[in-house]
């Protein structure tokens, strides 16, 4: 009887740990407008979506290494780039994202010398931090509507990119390598841009697990003391501040008819809940 219960204990407890992830199901872009639809993590790669498929919705781990760049399994090139305008923007559609990870939401361009069709981008200072960077309790707003919406920088040099996004929960980051990171890439050609061509970062490189802003205790910073630094380096390229929700424009064409991986519904934790700090009183629907 106790095997049983332990057995029936632990299968619970990967079960909500599974449903606890993401990733993002689709983008829109402003100008032109067009939705592309990535491919559901565990199922078939959709070979006409510009969105680099991953194969876990879990996080990149570990995050020093070469599933940082764009996620578990994530950095295979693909042959299709979605068209978009320098200065338009992008929407990244995270919904469902039924996880309680707080933490911040970061997205970074990497240009594509020869063709994302050649180009990984796990090597290199070749990652440039996009401003459309959101603090520290981003990813709570990421729950309704379930949506992020950035700007093309418009100094941007014309050409092949990739897109970077994501998520990095804090919830058990003052363990080292506790901090969880939740990326995707998009590979875009940029068009109508300026002449910036800047370098950045590396990733994997740049994430380190003593990094003020990814080793802490995520109960120390609170939004009445807002002491958290986003790592990943200085914003070089100026864009705007990115914003949650709003009306994308209605999409004109949807490239691709992949699926989205779909989680249980159930209760959900609120703010600073999964750490049991500040605030905490159980879980609320």
């Amino acid at each position: 009887m106790r095997s049983v219960l332990h057995s029936t204990v632990v299968l619970s407890v990967l079960a909500s740990l599974a449903a606890g992830h993401g990733q993002v199901h689709k983008i829109i872009t402003h100008n032109p407008v067009a939705t592309y639809v990535a491919a559901d993590a565990y199922g078939a790669a959709d070979p006409n979506s510009p969105i680099r498929k991953i194969n876990d919705v879990g996080p990149a781990t570990p995050f020093t290494g070469p599933n940082i760049t764009c996620g578990p399994g994530g950095n295979v090139p693909v042959k299709n780039v979605a068209p978009v305008v320098a200065g338009s923007e992008v929407t990244f559609d995270w919904n469902p994202w039924n996880s309680v990870h707080q933490g911040p939401l970061m997205t970074y361009v990497a240009r594509c010398p020869n063709g994302c069709a050649t180009f990984k981008g796990d090597s290199g200072n070749v990652w440039v931090n996009n401003p459309n960077r959101a603090l520290p309790w981003a990813e709570e707003n990421i729950h309704s509507p379930g949506t992020y919406t950035i700007k093309i920088p418009a100094s941007l040099a014309d050409g092949e990119y990739l897109l970077r996004h994501e998520v990095l929960g804090l919830h058990v980051a003052s363990q080292v390598g506790g901090a969880q990171f939740y990326p995707t890439c998009i590979q875009i050609k940029v068009t109508g841009g300026g002449s910036a061509n800047p370098t950045g970062i590396a990733l994997p490189g740049a994430y380190k697990t003593d990094d003020p802003g990814i080793l802490m205790q995520l109960y120390k910073v609170t939004p009445q003391t807002p002491t958290y630094v986003i790592p990943g380096g200085p914003v070089i390229l100026q864009g705007g501040p990115g914003y949650y929700g709003g009306t994308p424009p209605k999409p004109t064409t949807t490239t691709n008819s992949g699926s989205t991986t779909t989680a249980p519904s159930g209760p959900q934790q609120t703010a600073w809940g999964q750490c049991g700090g500040q605030g905490w009183t159980g879980a609320t629907n």
